[in-house]
């Protein structure tokens, strides 16, 4: 009887950005394999950017996901269940959940969950799930393919978002600190690129990613080697998915690049005024989330009972209003970016094993 059961990802209003949108997707989904149910996208018919489109979905889904919740009863899971159930990942809340709610005994329900709580960790489980839905959306592969021949295979790659749109505009570096859907100074990015330019002499290339218009960039591209996407139609899922690809990704303090770093493996830049600095030594970009604190299990607590064991792995550097790269975040950026030659699959090569390595 698993096809009464639904999971659905709640939308507020007409609809969201596609970074706002994926989080409850993404929780619903994992609430769909635990409890054996049909997990559904998101109602994108009323959205304004169309993602119906990209998704292969009706635009009267609204309508269907009214009809069902008419039909079967609704239960709702929220932040405070989430937290009531150990927080975390949200698989095991989720499981303590359904056990309260007896849900794995009920023929016939509808799960629903909405907002941005909880953070990318607590849908980890999720993310292989959600690249997959964005690379087999409508347009991504067209898309990634014509970025792909622009691109110079032999050169790293900086994805930079540049977020401007309907976000607030630039500030004063002071007041962004917690702040949210605020656009970057667009001197800050040049400041970035140009530190990168500099100490990589020549041996990168830009990805530019922005819905600001054409000629807002041109500060921004004046000098260096960049290549663009806006040109590209339908380019939400494929330029989300060519800045996870990049070997660096300059971040826009926003769920999508947020998404971007989260289905990545390689190291990111954030803009460290936007940034929370803790007495105990860190900083970070939402200090008030349950979970942070330096409580016995907080992250807090947990990094500082890692230094003692040896050198913390990061990918996230802060990066200061004078826009100045570390060199430690591009060296990782080349430790990190695969390369042909020394890829065997790829008829490349390794060097030849000592005796020991053999053995």
């Amino acid at each position: 009887m698993s096809h009464f059961r639904y999971c659905l990802p709640e939308v507020a209003g007409r609809g969201a950005g596609l970074g706002n949108e994926m989080i409850p997707w993404a929780r619903a989904f994992l609430a769909a394999q635990l409890l054996g149910a049909r997990a559904l996208a998101p109602a994108f018919g009323l959205n304004r950017r169309r993602y119906w489109r990209h998704f292969g979905s009706s635009r009267l889904d609204w309508l269907g996901h009214r009809a069902l919740k008419a039909a079967l009863p609704v239960v709702a899971f929220t932040e405070s269940d989430y937290l009531r159930h150990g927080g975390g990942d949200v698989v095991s809340a989720l499981r303590g959940f359904a056990r309260e709610q007896s849900l794995m005994t009920r023929k016939a329900f509808v799960l629903s969950t909405g907002g941005m709580w909880g953070g990318m960790q607590h849908i980890e489980a999720a993310r292989g799930h959600m690249a997959s839905l964005l690379y087999q959306s409508r347009f991504a592969a067209g898309n990634l393919l014509r970025l792909r021949e622009r691109l110079d295979p032999g050169r790293l790659t900086v994805g930079l978002h540049v977020r401007q749109g309907d976000f607030e505009p630039a500030r004063d570096p002071a007041a962004y600190r917690g702040q949210f859907n605020v656009a970057l100074p667009l001197a800050w990015y040049r400041r970035v690129a140009a530190s990168i330019h500099q100490q990589l002499e020549g041996a990168v290339q830009f990805l530019i990613v922005s819905d600001a218009r054409p000629e807002q960039l041109q500060d921004l591209s004046r000098g260096l080697p960049c290549v663009f996407s806006g040109d590209l139609p339908d380019s939400d899922c494929s330029d989300l998915l060519a800045l996870a690809e990049a070997d660096l990704l300059v971040c826009s303090i926003s769920s999508y690049s947020v998404w971007a770093a989260f289905l990545s493996r390689a190291p990111y830049l954030w803009y460290g005024p936007n940034l929370h600095e803790h007495p105990e030594g860190f900083l970070s970009i939402w200090g008030h989330e349950p979970g942070q604190e330096a409580e016995p299990g907080g992250t807090f607590r947990a990094l500082q009972a890692c230094q003692g064991v040896g050198r913390l792995p990061r990918r996230c550097f802060a990066i200061a209003d004078d826009g100045q790269v570390t060199a430690q975040a591009l060296d990782l950026a080349w430790q990190l970016k695969g390369r042909a030659e020394t890829d065997l699959i790829r008829y490349g090569v390794i060097p030849a094993a000592s005796g020991r390595e053999a053995g």
